[in-house]
């Protein structure tokens, strides 16, 4: 068993690379460039320099770029340059560096200009002196740098010796040793060379001898040297050494060459005939090895005879050899100084041969670069002779060959002198040269080739192929833009080009008109379609003549061609020749009955043809069922050609669906291929490439189609054939492609493929009997054998080349994210804070980086690949805290997926706040909270189980003071009944009314307080209610201020009252302000001594009035302040008269909050205090719930200031009236009379009532008498006291009056005494409202009076024939109605009028109830009233119309008759005055919702 090893792998690469490139180099015709591609480099590019001095591919597939400018590293797309700048870490003290080399620990050495040497770790980018500054050899002047297999690397100098670093593997620290004559290590000034054999054994060639540094020990062992080294003599100088077999050879002067014996550790010595100095020792084999002299010519040795053989300077260029490169085909280059000169010498053919290549004369050494000899992995060799003239060496001639540099060539790219060249591990070439700038050269084994027909450096219709055939004799018919046919034999060498006469000659007139299609049928005849010329048929006659037949179009012969544009012709298997025409759709040549040839299409039999649609056919061919399938530009067309007659033929349109994905993608279609496999595929123009899925029998078809998305280079596609593995090859607009039908996969071959770039023709193209696919380009044919491409196979290197955070470049540093680059780095760490990053890739395939596609993933975070083309980073954004794994893999150059991943641990750390203390702390955090939260409970139950507590005792001493209120309220109006009684109607002794007027006043007192605890339970349950009304408060104050006067008077106190204006009002709650006054002055008199001031004061501001009373008393103290509006609290020990309930000061702060209003106190303890309330003006502050009670004086000023000009006007220009009359409104509301001799009053109640009731005014009670005579109204409302006659006198005349005793009464006064109120009930009034009234209150019962009337129209409705005294018992109802609720129902009362009218009226009812010819005149005439009275009264009173009342009077009767069951529907119709029974019927029905006899059925079951 064989085992692969990555380095095996490498290795058997490197050999591949090696055969493919020797097998390219010999197949190049002598003289001929390799076909490459050529990429420059420059500033442009990013290059930090454009002259390259060295360049070296390190382990990880990176290019580097040693300049003038600093070093570059190279991705394939970006440089990165490193070099010292004033901003950044970078400590070369010169930032040019003339060489570059790598070690096995990939760090980089690096020679700058000023000798000294510098080591580059290209894990933290950080440049290292070396040695370091300070240590021993610091200021060593370093002319080589020499890194050594073993890790060793040793820093030559041409007077100092040299110093050995040695890397420790695992730090990577340095541990230099210097050698030298001055510290005694080694007694030499120069080291000409370091070499280390097999063993690893370290030699250093010096001027004084041999040392030799043991493997692993590092023990020095010197040969050949003196130990007291002179100056003038020195000792013996060894230049070179080669180890061959069990010997290293070593090189030293006067022909001296030392062989050292690994076995026994002894020096031979191997004397050559000459006295120059041995300059190199070469291997050519195992047995052989080449001895080059300075000035002597050189030797061939061979080891196993020990001869040796001399070739003379004189056969070698004249000057003296300083080096030598041997090939691995044993090529000996040497290396001298002669400008363009180079010798070289095969050891196996002894063929010794110098070379001489023109170069550009310069008189400056800076213009005569260095020798320079390499191999790339092709085995070419590429030279460079001192002083210039870069080639590449072509072995077969045994010559050097210039590279695209040659003085004469026409193909000159650049100079042939070069600052630096390399060949990487695929092969491209790098180099720096004189013409400034880095060219890339890329060799790629050329499958496609050119077949020009006539060479040019520009694009000619010469060149542009549009048609290709190949016929049976194995000649290509190429048909040309220009016109011609050119016709090229089978080893491709041009016959001629094809004539109007028939021939193939380089001479004559060609064939007439451009050809877009030759093709050749199964008679060997050739079909030529040309564009605008017809087809042409040529028949061949042998030895090369052909008879034309030319086929055109013809207006006047519908059998002609349909159209001279011919784009395709076809042979089906019937033998028939089908025609592609480009505007008259398709035909086939067949034969009439006179064999004539005839072409059958639209104009003809071919009807079917959808030749409105399809005139346009560019394409025709067959597939294996017999099928003919046809492209358009309008879709595609199939017909089976199974058919008898023309006319049969049935053509299936087929065209792209839009969202049908199973239609076609485009209805441009271009080409129609039928597969050995019997699959077809049809080419589009702009939608890519259709297969055929299925077609049923009734030719339904499914396509199924690929675009870009699948991997196509475009979806312009032009062409398309099969090769002999039935691989399908088109030609696109981007170069051609391969689709692989059992992999649905494609390969595409873009420009970089083929020798340079081309554009397609249309259809043209062939599959020659030799195997090889043509396609027509505009530049020849395209020829290339489809099994002899293959795509690359190398895995390219996957490299992460950046990392930025917040789209800031991450440089590696100890205080960064990156300790090392990111390509070096295992696992990424970042902070919460940094997770918004890009990570940048590339994949180190050099040959055409821009063919390179990615995809990449972050496993848990992505689940499935990202698929980016060439797109080569990553962005992620707000990653969350967790561990992932990045992901990318890469194609390589050709596009193909390889397995190249590179993978990148990426964790995200939480934040703080998420990390586990904090959790912690979060835990202990909620707990913290929890105690807090129960622990403020507890105190907030506590507190309110306080307050619970508190408030049941307040509510408790509320509940007792309340129950003993209203127990004291009893005896306290026995005590103050008598007492008063006795007062004003007893003449009693001055001492007795004294004591009675104490008793009075102290009574009066106690009810107060007993009020005040009343008035704190309704205000504890919110059901003490505002009535607010325009009040005089100067006035109002003053009456207030006199229940004190003999108080103030007794106790000695100045009683002073003070106001800014005789009058001021305030919309105020007047018992409520009384009370607040009453307990001010009530404190203020309780804590004033004697002969003290009491001063109540009145002020008023813009928007609010101050009302307050000030004393001259005890004064509070300040931190008492705060408590003396709390309820039953005292805040002074005592007072001077009387002891405080603590209740007063409480419920004046109750009391002014009500108003809306504010209370304060201003105190000094010992000096007095005053309370100071400031109500707002207006009675906007006030809400809905408020009540505003209105007398004649505010109710009048506001009706006045709401009445505007319009209104006013209006009464003016109409009668007053002829409006009264009117009523304004609609008829159906209800007719209000107000009698008011107050204007103003007057216009407010109409306002209020005017949107409800039809309103009739009257100024005085005779005026309101005479206007409810001629109105009849429905409700009257009227002042008490009024000229002429007053209200009171009025109503006792209505209520006389049968007109209008029925009407109800309100009367308003501003007597409030019972007396008043009883005289009004007394004669009639309805009810008796006391002036303030509220507006409200007044409407509603208004609104109940007509509600009551309703009520009891309803009740003598219901009652009309019952008992025959309806009216009694109605009356006796509402009495008991009275009674039960005697406030709201008592006008419900029948007056005596009305019920003498009632009974009256029943009585007539009673008397004509059989009478049918009754009718309302005759109850006028009977009552003695007016029509209209009569109608108003009995309406008012039942409800009723006459005519309704006269009817609801029979139906009753009726329904009473029925229920006897002692007559006949027809009797009982008779009876109750009704003549026609079915009328009867209709009217009872519609009373009782029942017929008759439905309602005696009911009644009598």
């Amino acid at each position: 068993m064989r085992i692969f090893t990555p380095q095996n792998e490498y290795v058997m690469r490197k050999l591949l690379y090696l055969v493919i490139g020797l097998l390219f180099v010999f197949a190049l015709p002598s003289g001929a460039q390799p076909e490459c591609v050529f990429t420059h480099y420059s500033s442009e590019e990013g290059l930090s320099q454009n002259t390259v001095m060295s360049i070296l591919q390190d382990r990880k597939g990176n290019m580097w770029f040693a300049t003038w400018d600093g070093i570059n590293k190279f991705d394939g797309y970006d440089f990165r340059t490193y070099k010292a700048k004033f901003d950044n870490r970078i400590n070369l003290t010169n930032n040019r560096v003339d060489y570059m080399y790598e070690d096995r620990y990939s760090f980089l050495w690096l020679l700058t200009y000023d000798n000294q040497a510098w080591r580059f770790n290209p894990r933290t980018e950080v440049f290292e002196h070396v040695p370091a500054m300070k240590e021993e050899g610091s200021r060593f002047v370093v002319t080589s740098i020499k890194v050594l297999p073993c890790g060793s690397v040793w820093l030559l100098s041409e007077e100092e010796g040299a110093i050995r670093l040695k890397t420790d593997p695992e730090s990577f620290r340095l541990s230099p040793e210097m050698y030298s004559a001055d510290n005694g290590l080694f007694p030499a000034a120069r080291v000409y060379d370091v070499y280390e054999d097999a063993s690893g054994n370290e030699w250093m060639l010096t001027d004084n001898g041999l040392g030799m540094l043991a493997a692993g020990s590092g023990a020095l062992t010197s040969f050949f040297v003196e130990k007291t080294l002179k100056k003038e003599k020195g000792g013996q100088i060894f230049y070179t050494a080669q180890e061959c077999g069990n010997e290293i050879f070593f090189g030293s002067d006067s022909g001296r060459v030392w062989r050292y014996q690994k076995k026994n550790g002894r020096f031979l010595l191997l004397q050559l005939p000459c006295a120059s100095h041995i300059v190199a020792v070469g291997k050519i084999d195992e047995h052989n090895l080449i001895m080059v002299t300075e000035t002597d010519g050189f030797f061939t040795y061979n080891a196993s005879a020990k001869t040796t053989v001399h070739y003379p300077a004189s056969r070698l260029p004249g000057a003296p050899v300083h080096s030598i490169y041997i090939d691995r085909n044993s090529e000996v280059w040497f290396g001298q100084d002669i400008a363009g000169t180079v010798a070289h010498f095969n050891a196996r053919t002894k063929v010794l041969k110098t070379e001489v290549i023109p170069v550009e004369p310069t008189s400056t050494d800076r213009s005569r670069p260095a020798f320079h000899v390499h191999e790339d992995i092709f085995g070419s060799v590429w030279v460079h002779p001192y002083g210039g003239g870069f080639s590449r060496f072509d072995k077969a001639a045994n010559c050097l060959r210039p590279f695209y540099n040659g003085f004469s060539d026409t193909d000159w790219r650049f100079s042939n002198k070069i600052h630096s060249a390399f060949s990487d591990r695929q092969g491209n070439l790098w180099m720096c040269t004189h013409s400034k700038g880095l060219e890339k050269i890329t060799f790629r084994s050329s499958f496609f080739s050119m077949m020009t027909p006539e060479p040019h450096r520009y694009e000619s219709l010469s060149n542009e192929v549009r048609a290709l055939c190949e016929d049976t004799e194995h000649n290509l018919w190429v048909g040309l833009k220009d016109g011609k046919i050119r016709i090229y034999d089978k080893n491709r060498t041009e016959l001629g080009y094809f004539t109007e006469t028939g021939t193939i000659s380089h001479t004559g007139v060609p064939l007439k008109g451009n050809t877009y299609c030759i093709f050749q049928d199964s008679k060997h005849n050739i079909w030529i379609a040309t564009k605008g010329e017809g087809l042409v048929k040529a028949r061949p006659q042998g030895g090369g003549h052909y008879k034309l037949t030319r086929y055109c179009h013809s207006r006047d012969d519908i059998y002609s061609l349909s159209d001279n544009n011919v784009y395709c012709v076809y042979e089906d298997v019937k033998g028939r020749i089908w025609v592609a025409t480009f505007g008259g759709g398709i035909n086939y040549l067949t034969h009439n009955r006179g064999g004539r040839e005839i072409f059958v299409n639209h104009r003809n039999n071919l009807k079917g043809f959808p030749i409105d649609n399809c005139h346009k056919v560019r394409f025709v061919t067959g597939d294996h069922r017999g099928n003919i399938w046809i492209a358009t530009t309008v879709g595609a067309l199939m017909v089976n050609s199974d058919f008898k007659k023309p006319e049969d033929a049935v053509f299936h349109h087929y065209v792209r669906v839009q969202n049908d994905v199973n239609s076609l993608s485009n209805n441009d279609v271009h080409y129609i291929l039928s597969t050995r496999k019997n699959e077809l595929y049809l080419v589009t123009f702009g939608g890519g490439l259709n297969k055929l899925q299925t077609i049923d029998a009734a030719g339904d078809a499914i396509f199924k189609s690929y675009g870009v998305a699948e991997g196509l280079p475009s979806d312009i596609l032009l062409s398309i054939r099969e090769d002999n593995r039935g691989n399908l090859w088109m030609s696109t607009e981007n170069g051609i492609s391969k689709f692989i039908p059992e992999e649905e996969r494609f390969e595409n071959y873009a420009d970089g493929h083929v020798s340079s770039h081309v554009r397609f023709s249309e259809a043209a193209s062939a599959y020659t009997s030799w195997g090889d696919l043509l396609f027509g380009t505009s530049n020849g044919v395209l020829l290339f054998n489809p099994d002899s491409i293959r795509k690359s196979t190398y895995v390219p290197p996957l490299v992460f080349s950046k990392l930025l955070i917040a789209n800031e470049d991450v440089v590696p540093d100890e205080k960064n994210i990156l300790k090392e680059s990111l390509d070096d780095t295992r696992e990424l760490k970042l902070s919460h804070e940094e997770n918004i990053f890009t990570i940048r890739f590339a994949a180190l395939d050099y040959t055409e980086p821009a063919g390179i596609q990615y995809a990449y993933i972050l496993e848990g975070f992505e689940k499935s690949w990202n698929y980016v083309g060439k797109q080569r980073t990553a962005t992620y954004t707000n990653l969350p805290k967790g561990h992932y794994v990045f992901k990318v893999r890469a194609t390589n150059a050709d596009g193909v997926w390889t397995d190249n991943m590179r993978l990148l641990d990426i964790e995200v750390l939480p934040s703080f706040w998420e990390t586990p203390f904090a959790y912690f702390l979060y835990v202990l955090f909620v707990l913290l909270i929890i105690i807090t939260a129960v622990y403020i409970l507890f105190t907030i139950y506590r507190l309110k189980h306080e307050v619970v507590v508190e408030q049941h005792m307040t509510d408790m001493k509320l509940r007792f003071f309340t129950d003993i209120s209203h127990e004291l309220r009893t005896p306290l109006t026995l005590i103050s009944g008598p007492v008063e009684y006795v007062l004003e109607h007893t003449q009693l002794p001055a001492d007795a009314r004294e004591q009675l007027q104490v008793v009075e006043r102290n009574t009066n007192r106690m009810l107060r307080l007993i009020n005040q605890i009343l008035d704190f339970r309704k205000i504890q349950n919110k059901k003490m209610k505002m009535q607010v009304q325009r009040v005089n408060v100067v006035a109002f104050t003053r009456k207030i201020m006199e229940n004190f006067d003999s108080v103030a008077e007794e106790h000695h106190i100045d009683f002073l009252f003070e106001t800014e204006k005789p009058e001021l009002y305030l919309w105020v709650d007047v018992d409520k302000y009384e009370k607040i006054i009453f307990n001010l002055l009530s404190n203020a008199f309780k804590y004033t001594p004697n002969g003290k001031m009491i001063k109540v004061f009145i002020h008023e501001d813009e928007e609010t009035v101050s009302i307050g009373v000030q004393d001259q008393g005890i004064g509070i103290a300040e931190n008492k302040k705060k408590s003396i509006f709390v309820r039953f609290e005292n805040l002074v020990d005592r007072n001077l008269f009387n002891p405080s309930t603590g209740i007063g000061l409480s419920l004046v702060k109750e009391l002014v909050e009500m108003h809306k209003a504010l209370i304060t106190v201003d105190s000094k303890l010992g000096e007095g205090s005053c309370f100071k309330i400031d109500f707002m003006k207006g009675k906007e502050q006030y809400d809905e719930s408020v009540e505003f009670m209105q007398d004649d004086i505010t109710v009048g000023l506001e009706a006045y200031h709401r009445q505007t000009a319009d209104t006013e006007d209006a009464q003016s220009s109409q009668p007053e009236t002829g409006s009264q009359e009117k009523g304004g409104g609609d008829a159906s509301k209800d007719l209000m009379l107000l009698v008011e001799d107050n204007s103003e009053l007057r216009i407010f109640l109409r306002s209020i009532f005017a949107s409800e009731y039809r309103i009739v005014e009257a100024a005085n009670g005779m005026e309101g008498l005479h206007k409810a005579l001629k109105f009849l109204p429905d409700i009257i409302i009227s002042d008490v006291m009024m000229p002429e006659k007053d209200g009171i006198a009025m109503t006792r005349e209505l209520r006389a009056d049968m007109t209008t005793s029925h009407i109800p009464i309100v009367l308003l006064t501003a007597k409030s005494s019972i007396e008043s109120k009883l005289e009004g009930l007394e004669y009639g009034a309805d009810d008796y409202i006391t002036k303030p009234f509220s507006a409200t209150y007044l409407k509603a019962r208004v609104k109940n009076l007509l509600a009551q009337r309703q009520k009891l129209q309803t009740l003598y409705r219901q009652n009309l024939m019952q008992a025959g005294a309806v009216a009694a018992v109605a009356d006796e109802q509402s009495i008991g109605n009275v009674q039960d609720n005697p406030q709201t129902d008592k006008s419900a009362a029948m007056s005596p009028n009305d019920r003498k009218f009632m009974d009256k009226l029943i009585e007539l009812m009673e008397k004509n109830m059989d009478n049918g010819d009754l009718v309302v005149d005759d109850f006028v005439q009977e009552l003695a009233v007016s029509r209209s009275v009569f109608f108003k009264k009995l309406k008012t009173l039942t409800g009723l119309a006459p005519i309704e009342f006269i009817k609801e009077m029979r139906i009753n009767r009726a329904a009473q008759l029925i229920a006897t069951g002692e007559y006949s529907m027809t009797q009982i119709s008779y009876m109750v005055g009704i003549n026609d029974p079915r009328y009867f019927s209709k009217c009872f029905k519609q009373k009782k919702g029942m017929t008759p006899t439905e309602y005696r059925d009911k009644v009598l079951k």
